[in-house]
């Protein structure tokens, strides 16, 4: 399941149980179509995140290189093992624009200082 809001200038995306590629471009695209100019990135909690496969982590980044919005994402999660994952997840995708964080305050700031 994952659930989205705004808060200030950052989009917050939670993810709880099984990652499902389809779930985060819907709530992605609500955001992207709607609400573009009022935010400047993502902070993406995956602490609950429980699966992973890698179909679901390519169709999701596909999805997020063919919106072109130029908005990073910063994941927060809370382990060492995580972060291997991540960056797994960012060589076989691809991603650009990414880091993996596990402070919540430094993946925020990083989200609102990216490219300034």
């Amino acid at each position: 399941m994952i659930n989205s809001w705004k808060d200030g200038k950052i989009v917050f995306i939670k993810i709880e149980g099984e990652f499902i590629a389809d779930e985060l471009i819907g709530e992605t695209t609500k955001w992207l179509s709607s609400h573009a100019v009022e935010y400047v990135g993502y902070v993406i909690d995956i602490c609950g995140m429980t699966k992973q496969s890698a179909i679901e982590q390519k169709k999701a980044e596909e999805a997020a290189k063919k919106s072109n919005s130029g908005k990073p994402r910063a994941l927060v999660g809370k382990d060492a093992a995580t972060a291997a994952l991540v960056n797994i997840y960012k060589r076989f995708t691809g991603a650009k624009d990414m880091r993996y964080f596990t402070n919540m305050q430094e993946a925020k700031d990083w989200v609102l200082n990216f490219n300034q």
